[in-house]
């Protein structure tokens, strides 16, 4: 459940991310244990594009990083092991023809709904001041976001959009059809 905030910096951050859930969930219908880590086939040859796997993999280890780049305690969603290595920026996807390489879909899902929830209701209890307040000391977070409002904006919008529109992709070249999400009531 999410916390109720008087800040409306965090209400503009996480009034939509619960279409955003929404979205993420109605995206996998359709997808299966057996496909969740495969990429799509075309003539024989795998198309090289991200799975859901990798997708949700990837998606779900940046709330721990927001936690951290803001100084909360982060340590319920602390990022399994392993993980970093196979859904860290920068890294391939692989096609997991013998289902060795990535953990089970239902383990992915599961960690990345923790994730989701519990980087909403981190900010949530945030007031405006501390999201608002500019970055100290160096790193890629000062230079690209400048405060943790922007940060979070970014990584829990642009960036699971961007992730999610893969996974669109990914759903029409296996088959699926296109989705239409209804908001949750």
């Amino acid at each position: 459940m999410t916390a109720t905030t008087s800040s409306t910096q965090a209400q503009a951050i996480t009034r939509t991310l619960s279409r955003t859930a929404d979205l993420a969930q109605g995206l996998l219908t359709g997808v299966t244990a057996e496909n969740f880590a495969r990429m799509p086939q075309a003539d024989g040859k795998a198309i090289n594009t991200n799975h859901p796997s990798f997708i949700y993999g990837h998606l779900s280890i940046y709330p721990s990083y927001i936690f951290d780049l803001m100084g909360k305690d982060g340590s319920a969603i602390a990022i399994p092991e392993g993980w970093e290595d196979l859904f860290k920026h920068g890294v391939d996807c692989k096609d997991d023809v013998n289902g060795d390489i990535y953990p089970p879909m239902d383990e992915v899902l599961a960690y990345f709904k923790k994730a989701h929830e519990a980087v909403i209701e981190m900010i949530n209890s945030c007031d405006d001041e501390t999201l608002t307040k500019a970055f100290e000391g160096e790193g890629w977070h000062v230079d690209f976001a400048g405060t943790p409002a922007a940060l979070t904006t970014f990584m829990l919008h642009s960036h699971y959009m961007f992730h999610l529109g893969q996974m669109s992709a990914w759903r029409r070249c296996v088959g699926l059809p296109s989705l239409e999400v209804k908001p949750s009531e």
